[in-house]
């Protein structure tokens, strides 16, 4: 019955993301590419369900509309289609991070039972889903494997497995056609454990089952006992260099932000993107302006705020 009602309501969704007028969609990433050589689009992770609000108060605040919008969808889950609506309405690309585990109890799947197929019916009702929204998705599926704090990384299941689930996955959507999403690989900046086995380039799956390598860092301040003041440039550059050699794919800091203390924090916004525009392979961000595991927000009418507004003026930045 539960599977029933699923492939219904993808039936209706699908329907409903028909309706939706593609004059409204923004403009593809290939065709930014035709149009401009230096660019980086701009992103958010402004909330847990992102609506229309949210996506023009980002404007409003910071002068810019996000070209991402990013999204957390756990296994067993879909993208929220109200979200997914509201960007697209908005011309921004939904940006959507996929994650294997139950996120309230950060339980882990069965990733064996993923290779041997018990989850085949699942991930092709999420690619029909993804489908349907008729427009470029950027999906990031089980990110910061070389980290030690999700279940699919390294650390829990070795980099091996890590490599056969998810081109399991791809090879899903690219034996059903799938051919709106761009495939994003998301690492963090460093090594957690910084042990020879745990480098990224053990767990790459292959040149054609990754469109983009993402990059995820924080400088978190004084709000971790074991963390302080870091710049942008020092969270970024070395993996930003080690991958552009190594993998030769185009780069998205696919999740950054910054606490606001000890140090100045419009200082540090405004280096970022110094730092980003003379780093040219990277080709697009997310920025976390959101309260979570610390407070990452630019408040508006900060300090902050107002510099991160004046960063965005440059043309450089897509929105």
């Amino acid at each position: 019955m539960k599977k029933i009602l699923i492939i219904a309501g993808i039936i209706v969704l699908a329907c409903v993301f028909m309706v939706i007028d593609n004059k409204k969609h923004h403009v593809k990433n290939s065709e930014i590419f035709n149009i401009k050589e230096d660019y980086c689009l701009t992103g958010a992770f402004v909330s847990d369900r992102p609506d229309r609000k949210d996506i023009l108060d980002f404007k409003k605040n910071y002068g810019k509309k996000p070209y991402f919008v990013m999204m957390f969808v756990e296994w067993e889950q879909y993208p929220d289609l109200g979200s997914i609506k509201a960007i697209l309405d908005e011309q921004s690309c939904p940006f959507i991070t996929w994650e294997p585990w139950a996120a309230v109890s950060k339980k882990g799947i069965d990733f064996d039972a993923l290779l041997q197929g018990d989850y085949d019916e699942y991930i092709k009702d999420f690619a029909r889903l993804i489908k349907s929204f008729k427009s470029e998705i950027f999906l990031r599926f089980a990110h910061e494997m070389n980290g030690n704090w999700y279940p699919w990384t390294g650390s829990k299941i070795g980099s091996k497995k890590y490599k056969e689930i998810y081109r399991y996955v791809k090879d899903v959507f690219y034996e059903m056609g799938i051919d709106n999403v761009q495939w994003v690989f998301s690492v963090n900046w460093e090594n957690i454990p910084a042990m020879k086995a745990n480098e990224i380039i053990n767990y790459w799956p292959g040149d054609s089952y990754v469109d983009y390598v993402g990059i995820d860092g924080y400088n978190w301040g004084d709000t971790q006992s074991w963390s302080s003041w870091i710049e942008f440039k020092v969270l970024f550059n070395n993996a930003y260099y080690k991958i552009t050699e190594d993998l030769k794919k185009p780069i998205i800091i696919s999740e950054f932000g910054s606490a606001s203390s000890p140090g100045d924090k419009a200082s540090w916004v405004k280096n970022a993107f110094k730092n980003m525009k003379e780093l040219k392979n990277i080709k697009g961000f997310v920025l976390f302006n959101v309260d979570k595991e610390t407070d990452w927000r630019f408040d508006p009418g900060s300090k902050s705020a107002e510099q991160l507004k004046v960063e965005l003026k440059d043309t450089y930045f897509v929105g």
